[in-house]
C-alpha cells in the first residue's frame, strides 16, 4: 500500500514539474495550448449528439427539415473550427518547440557551468546528461498527457454511453477485446526504455566514430596516417550490431502488434454483423447500423488512445524521474563560502591526498608544502607527478580527499571560490582554443574590459603576440578559428599559447600561475617570455611550472615533486647543493646543450 501510494505520490509531483517548467519555457503558448486542447476535446462530443440527431432526421420522414439544417449548418462549422484549430495547433507546437528548446538549452548549459569537474570524469556521468538531454522534451510532453488523458477518458465515456445504449454487451466485449493491448504496450514501453538504457554507451561511442571526422585536430591524424577506413569500421560494427538487436525487436514487436490488432477489431466485426442482422429484421435502419458501426470503431479508437496516453504517461514518469534526479544532482565543490581572500594571499598544503574519480592510485599523497605571499615559485616534476592537479586544487576544481589547503591560514573551503580564482592570472598547459574574435578570446579573463585597446595591446606586447596580429586589417576584431568564420586566422601552436599568455597578463593579477608557458615556443620566444615574466611581476607572486629547467632557475623557491609529495624544496643554488633528484635532472639537461 505504502508503494503504491509513493508511487501516485512521485507521480503528481513529476506531472507538476513537468506543467511547471512548460508553463516557464514560454508562458504564452503554454496558455494557447490549454485553450486549443480542451477545444478539440469539446467539440467533437458535440459533434457525436449533433451527428446522431442528423441520421435520426434524414432516416425519419416526419422529422421537422428546419431542425435538421440546424444541425447540419452547426456541424459543419464545428467541424470546420476543429480544422482551423488543427492548423492553428501545428503553429502554435512549432512556435512552443523553439521556445521550449531554447530554455531547455539555458538550463542544461547553466546547469553543466555549475558541475564540479570530477562530473564530466566520469562516463557514467556522461550518460547520464546524454540521457537526461534526451529526456527534456518530457517536461512539455508530460504537461499535454494530462490534457490528452482527460479528453480521451472523456471520449471513452461518452462512445461508450452510446454503443450501450444500443446494447450494453458490445460496449462490455469492446472494452475486454483492449485488455491484451493494454497489457502489451505497458510492457513493450518498459522493454524499449530498458534498451534504450542499455544501448547508450554503444550509441556514444557510434556517435564518437562519426564525429572525428568533423573535427579538425583529430582530421591532421586521420590524413596523416590514412586511418580514416579504421574508425569507419568501427561505426560500421556498432551500427550493425545496435541494427541487428533494435531489427530483430521491431520484427517481434510488428507480429505481435497485428495479432492483437485482430483481436481488437473483433468487437467491429461483431457490431457489423449484429447491426445488419437488426436491419434485415427491420428492428432498425441504415442510418443506425452506420452510426453504432462508427461509435464502436470510435470507442475502440479512443480506448485504444486513452492506454497509449496512460502507457506513454507511465514510460514518461518513469524519465522524469531520472531527469529530475539529475536537475537535483548538487555540486559540492561549488558551494563555497563567503569570505574574500586578499591578493596575495599565503597558501599552504597541509597533508594533502587526492587521486581523481575513479582512479585507484593517487596522485597527490600527504603533499605539504607552503608559498609564501610575493615568492617567485618554480614547479617541477616528472610527467604525471602532480603538478597540474596542485594548481586544480588551488582553483578548487576538486577537493582534497584527505588533508586541507589553506589561505592566509584559513581553510579554502571557506572562501567564495569565484573570489578566490579571480585572484589568479592562469594559462594552463592544456590551453584553449576558440572561435571567437581576438579581443574577446584575451579579455576572456577580465571581460568587462574587452573593449579596452590600450589594455589589449599592452597584453599583446608583454607576452608577444603582437608580432602575430601586426599586420591583420582588423586587428583585435579579427576572429580566430574558421568554424563558423570563412576568412578566421588560423594560428600555430606557438602562436595559440601567445594569445592564451596574452589573456592570462590582460588579467592584470598580483599572483600569476603559468603551467609550461612556452611549450609550444621557439627559445627566443621562450627567453623573452621568461625575462618578462620575472620582470613583470616584481612584488607579485607566481607559480611557474616547466620541464625546462632553466626557467626555473630565478625563483626564489623550487618545489621539486615526486611520489606524490614534495622532495626537495630551496633556491637553485640550495638544490644543487642538496646534490638530489634536482641536480640529476638539471645536469641532465644541461648536458645535451654540451
Amino acid at each position: 500500500m505504502n508503494k503504491l501510494k509513493q508511487f501516485f505520490s512521485g507521480m503528481l509531483k513529476n506531472v507538476w514539474f513537468g506543467i511547471k517548467t512548460s508553463y516557464h519555457a514560454s508562458k504564452f503558448y503554454f496558455a494557447m495550448k490549454m485553450i486549443i486542447l480542451l477545444s478539440t476535446t469539446l467539440i467533437p462530443l458535440w459533434n457525436i449528439r449533433l451527428w446522431r440527431e442528423i441520421l435520426n432526421g434524414i432516416v425519419t420522414p416526419e422529422y421537422e427539415k428546419q431542425a435538421l439544417y440546424w444541425h447540419l449548418s452547426l456541424y459543419l462549422v464545428l467541424l470546420m473550427t476543429q480544422y482551423l484549430l488543427g492548423r492553428f495547433n501545428v503553429y502554435v507546437n512549432e512556435r512552443y518547440s523553439d521556445e521550449l528548446l531554447f530554455y531547455i538549452d539555458i538550463v542544461m548549459m547553466e546547469k553543466s557551468s555549475r558541475m564540479d569537474l570530477s562530473f564530466f570524469d566520469s562516463a557514467n556521468m556522461g550518460d547520464k546528461v546524454r540521457h537526461a538531454r534526451s529526456n527534456f522534451s518530457v517536461m512539455t510532453q508530460m504537461a499535454w498527457l494530462v490534457f490528452d488523458i482527460l479528453s480521451a477518458f472523456i471520449n471513452v465515456i461518452a462512445t461508450l454511453f452510446i454503443v450501450c445504449s444500443y446494447k450494453w454487451w458490445l460496449g462490455l466485449i469492446t472494452l475486454l477485446l483492449l485488455i491484451p493491448f493494454m497489457i502489451y504496450n505497458k510492457k513493450y514501453a518498459d522493454h524499449r526504455l530498458a534498451m534504450e538504457k542499455e544501448q547508450l554507451r554503444e550509441n556514444r561511442k557510434k556517435e564518437y566514430y562519426r564525429d572525428v571526422f568533423f573535427d579538425n585536430n583529430i582530421q591532421f591524424e586521420i590524413k596523416l596516417n590514412n586511418i580514416g577506413g579504421y574508425f569507419i569500421e568501427k561505426y560500421k560494427e556498432l551500427w550493425n550490431k545496435l541494427y541487428r538487436i533494435n531489427h530483430r525487436e521491431s520484427i517481434r514487436h510488428h507480429f505481435v502488434n497485428t495479432l492483437i490488432m485482430i483481436v481488437n477489431v473483433t468487437g467491429e466485426f461483431l457490431v457489423l454483423i449484429v447491426a445488419v442482422l437488426d436491419v434485415t429484421n427491420r428492428r432498425i435502419g441504415v442510418g443506425d447500423l452506420q452510426y453504432h458501426f462508427s461509435m464502436v470503431s470510435r470507442l475502440r479508437n479512443q480506448a485504444e488512445r486513452l492506454m497509449e496516453y496512460v502507457n506513454r504517461f507511465l514510460n514518461n514518469n518513469t524519465r522524469l524521474i531520472e531527469l529530475q534526479e539529475f536537475i537535483d544532482i548538487k555540486p559540492e565543490i561549488e558551494k563555497s563560502g563567503t569570505r574574500t581572500p586578499s591578493d596575495n594571499p599565503k597558501i599552504e598544503f597541509c597533508g594533502v591526498s587526492f587521486r581523481y574519480p575513479n582512479m585507484e592510485q593517487y596522485v597527490l599523497k600527504n603533499c605539504s608544502f607552503t608559498i609564501e605571499p610575493h615568492e617567485k615559485i618554480g614547479l617541477i616534476g616528472l610527467n604525471g607527478a602532480g603538478k597540474s592537479t596542485i594548481i586544480k586544487l588551488m582553483f578548487r576544481f576538486y577537493d582534497p580527499e584527505e588533508g586541507c589547503i589553506k589561505l592566509d591560514g584559513v581553510d579554502l573551503k571557506e572562501y567564495d571560490i569565484y573570489a578566490v580564482r579571480k585572484v589568479f592570472g592562469v594559462l594552463f598547459q592544456d590551453y584553449v582554443t576558440y572561435c571567437l574574435p581576438l579581443r574577446e578570446i584575451i579579455a576572456l579573463s577580465d571581460f568587462d574590459e574587452r573593449f579596452n585597446d590600450e589594455k589589449l595591446k599592452k597584453a599583446c606586447d608583454i607576452s608577444g603576440a603582437s608580432e602575430v596580429i601586426k599586420d591583420w586589417e582588423n586587428g583585435f576584431d579579427s576572429v580566430l578559428g574558421r568554424y563558423y568564420a570563412d576568412n578566421g586566422k588560423d594560428l600555430s601552436g606557438g602562436q595559440w599559447q601567445l594569445v592564451g599568455l596574452a589573456r592570462a597578463y590582460f588579467k592584470d593579477s598580483e599572483y600569476m600561475i603559468l603551467d609550461e608557458p612556452s611549450a609550444a615556443l621557439d627559445p627566443i620566444s621562450e627567453d623573452r617570455i621568461f625575462e618578462q615574466l620575472y620582470h613583470l611581476s616584481e612584488g607579485k607572486s607566481s607559480v611557474t611550472i616547466s620541464h625546462r629547467l632553466s626557467n626555473t632557475t630565478l625563483a626564489d623557491k623550487i618545489l621539486v615533486i615526486g611520489d606524490g609529495h614534495i622532495i626537495e624544496q630551496g633556491s637553485h643554488f640550495d638544490l644543487l647543493r642538496q646534490n638530489g633528484q634536482y641536480t640529476r635532472l638539471f645536469h641532465l639537461q644541461s648536458s645535451k646543450y654540451i
